[in-house]
């Protein structure tokens, strides 16, 4: 049996509520196309109704019908749809509360590949809608902005409204798959899918060390860790490593007073880093030092 897939080139945000005209149709200004609601057909209804499309079409899709192998139905006659193009197509697995959000783009040419022996159920998807939420892990913020995708695609599929909220549309095969969740200065998240899920994003908080405009740009400090009776020197480039989390005070060092402690070494000022107890295992101190 032939098959062929839909795939996604161009995606660019756009949101289906706010394309509807006053007569129920979708009219895309970026693409200046009337848009089908493709969402709810299944592989069969999808193959039928691109035999009739000679042109370009505008459609809204799910994500789940991208990238992957749509069932034909057995036909002698399907190299009519070699030079097919279809483009701007719709996604719509995102929903912020009552406004849907959409992702637009171009896809590719509906591309054929080699029969094989696998056999597809050409009865329509059982989608099932799933919402959740995205929150910052220290205080439970919303966090707006978030980019949710299957993990290995590219694909975004939904996107976090200002309250942190998310709505996706998946199939119950991708219901199985593993989610990731990014948003700027976050860890990345990853997380299966469940109804009414929160996700909890850890921040990268670089560490801030004030105070010390006595440096000059040619010359460093010299770091020191300590955590109770231990303690080592540390490379600047290694400050990274060191999560803020596990700071309990730094105090800085200059002039006499470092000299006095650390001779030569602590002629450009001290930087001393004390690291909480809970996290002292997290240091290394062996070979750096006493």
């Amino acid at each position: 049996m032939k098959k062929l897939q839909l795939m996604l080139t161009k995606p660019c945000t756009q949101q289906w509520s706010e394309i509807e005209r006053e007569n129920g149709e979708h009219f895309c200004s970026k693409c200046e196309k009337s848009i089908v609601d493709l969402t709810g057909k299944s592989d069969e209804e999808l193959f039928h109704f691109f035999q009739h499309k000679t042109g370009e079409v505008c459609g809204r899709l799910l994500s789940s019908q991208l990238n992957r192998n749509l069932a034909l139905p057995v036909t002698n006659n399907w190299y009519w749809m070699m030079p097919m193009a279809l483009a701007a197509v719709t996604i719509s697995p995102a929903q912020a509360q009552n406004a849907e959000s959409s992702l637009t783009g171009s896809v590719q040419a509906p591309k054929f590949l080699p029969s094989s022996n696998e056999t597809s159920s050409l009865r329509p998807l059982l989608i099932t809608v799933l919402k959740g939420s995205v929150v910052d892990n220290l205080k439970g913020n919303a966090l707006a902005g978030v980019k949710i995708r299957k993990k290995g695609f590219e694909n975004v599929l939904a996107i976090t409204d200002s309250a942190g909220h998310f709505e996706l549309r998946v199939n119950d095969q991708d219901k199985l798959s593993t989610y990731t969740f990014l948003l700027a200065g976050f860890s990345i998240g990853e997380s299966d899918l469940s109804d009414g899920m929160v996700i909890r994003l850890e921040k990268l908080t670089p560490i801030m060390l004030g105070g010390v405009s006595f440096i000059s740009n040619s010359r460093q400090p010299l770091y020191i860790v300590s955590s109770g009776n231990r303690s080592c020197t540390i490379d600047p480039i290694r400050l990274g490593q060191i999560s803020a989390d596990w700071i309990e005070k730094i105090d800085i060092l200059k002039d006499a007073k470092a000299a006095a402690l650390y001779g030569s070494k602590g002629a450009n000022g001290v930087i001393l880093i004390e690291i909480k107890k809970a996290f002292k295992k997290k240091i290394d101190f062996s070979n750096q030092g006493n």
